[in-house]
């Protein structure tokens, strides 16, 4: 007992703080925010002082090496919230597991499963220990825990998540709904069970395709997500865009299923044109977003300018370019607006799209440029009757560079050195002879001496 003793004693030595510890432990904020764990829980005592609790039960063990019933219920919520913690303690814990399997009362087991689901992760000290005794207590302890144990293995400290989160997505509510349905009450969705449930079901998500893609983000932004707006855990910021995204594989689906995903994951996480750093853990679920973004791009250009362009100018240019991205020429996009096309665009898209505006200079109110990186080149495409400028090396000084928050107009125009022959390094041309498709052909050429791909007339016809 001398040896046992001269360990705890150590160990309180060792977690002696050098501030004063905070007369409200953290496990007692904790259970301010959990609702209180429905029949079969013992939640912890408010203004209770669980930091001194834990203190006295080190004594406790020093002194008897045993627990009595009730100090197992309050050492059950000292054992990872509580300075110091008591599972750190393998004597504590040890004496702990006896007292909860001898006392004959379910008190004990409801305050350690409660205190495991609240403070859960697998890497915790002593968690396989709890979890083990937890597992074979938990079919004579009444419901909800028995039939949590026997149908889900919840205890089972790595299987038990996964579970969990299979049946979660089996049925279509989030775990936490899951565990109210078997009656355990209103579990804390910041809980560290929930938490880690949580990352297991975009795990599963993430590798499989059993979830149709509206259901999928449905069901993402509920469990997720804090009102569909921000990250429960941001941690989780990777799993989210993975879940998101990464079963659509090359799919491209219909613009009303991209806008819906692209609306929710530009305002978690950003533009990865723009933000690239928000998107640094999760470059395979970028390279998703930009190409999405990239015919985004291109249809706010189109479909703004269709509502303020005169249309006997701009349909023609809409299926020109419209044949081009469908060919793969267009590596990326990025449009500028003025004042009028900035309240159309976010009228039709939304406000977390992004886009440019112009800063400065001679430039009508509603109108646009299209920027577009095309080979080793640069496409400046204006509105109007403004030109379209085409650089054949987009690292060439002048050449405008994408993704900037604004642009001078005279940065877009075509500077004074450009010309209409294809040897140009600098190619301007106006949109004259649409109905004869005068200039189409003339860009299309320039466009197959950059790429080697001729966009053939017949796939840009007006019908």
């Amino acid at each position: 007992m001398s040896g046992l003793r001269a360990s705890i004693r150590g160990l309180r030595t060792t977690f002696s703080p050098a501030l004063p510890i905070p007369p409200i432990a953290h496990t007692v904020r904790e259970a301010e925010k959990i609702a209180a764990f429905a029949p079969g829980s013992d939640a912890p005592r408010l203004g209770k002082d669980y930091n001194r609790v834990a203190r006295d039960i080190l004594d406790r063990v020093i002194a008897t090496g045993e627990l009595t019933r009730r100090e197992a219920r309050d050492a059950a919520w000292c054992l990872w919230e509580t300075k110091p913690e008591l599972a750190s303690s393998r004597p504590v814990v040890t004496s702990l597991i006896k007292a909860t399997e001898t006392s004959g009362r379910k008190q004990p087991f409801r305050a350690l499963a409660s205190s495991y689901i609240a403070s859960y992760a697998p890497d915790r000290a002593g968690i396989a220990e709890i979890s083990a005794v937890l597992m074979r207590l938990a079919s004579n302890m009444g419901q909800p825990w028995a039939s949590l144990q026997t149908e889900l293995n919840l205890f089972h400290v790595l299987e038990g998540p996964k579970n969990l989160a299979r049946n979660a997505i089996e049925r279509g509510i989030s775990p936490t709904e899951v565990l109210s349905a078997y009656g355990l009450g209103a579990l804390n969705v910041q809980s560290g069970f929930a938490k880690f449930c949580i990352a297991r079901a975009l795990e599963q998500i993430r590798d499989g395709n059993q979830l149709r893609h509206e259901l999928r983000l449905e069901f993402v932004t509920t469990f997720a997500l804090r009102e569909g707006r921000e990250l429960l855990f941001e941690e989780h910021a990777p799993l989210v865009a993975d879940a998101l995204l990464l079963p659509f594989g090359s799919e491209t689906p219909d613009e009303s299923v991209t806008d819906r995903f692209l609306g929710v994951l530009l305002r978690l996480f950003g533009d990865p044109r723009s933000q690239p750093a928000k998107w640094a853990r999760m470059s395979e679920a970028a390279a998703i977003v930009r190409r999405w973004l990239t015919k985004q791009s291109l249809r706010q250009f189109l479909e703004v300018v269709d509502k303020t362009a005169d249309d006997r100018m701009w349909k023609y240019r809409r299926p020109f370019w419209s044949a081009v991205y469908e060919r793969g020429l267009i590596s990326d996009a990025w449009v500028v607006f003025a004042p009028v096309g900035v309240r159309v665009a976010r009228r039709m898209f939304g406000r977390d799209i992004s886009f440019a505006t112009f800063a400065g200079g001679t430039v009508q109110n509603d109108h646009a440029v299209l920027l577009l990186r095309i080979g080793r080149g640069v496409v400046a495409e204006w509105s109007h009757s403004g030109k379209c400028v085409i650089w054949n090396d987009a690292d060439a000084q002048g050449a405008p560079r994408l993704h900037a928050p604004t642009y001078h107009a005279a940065a877009l125009r075509s500077p004074y050195h450009a010309g209409s022959g294809l040897s140009d390094p600098v190619f301007a041309i106006t949109h004259g002879g649409s109905e004869r498709y005068t200039w189409q052909q003339k860009v299309a050429a320039k466009l197959h001496q950059m790429t080697s791909v001729r966009i053939a007339q017949h796939e840009y016809l007006v019908n």
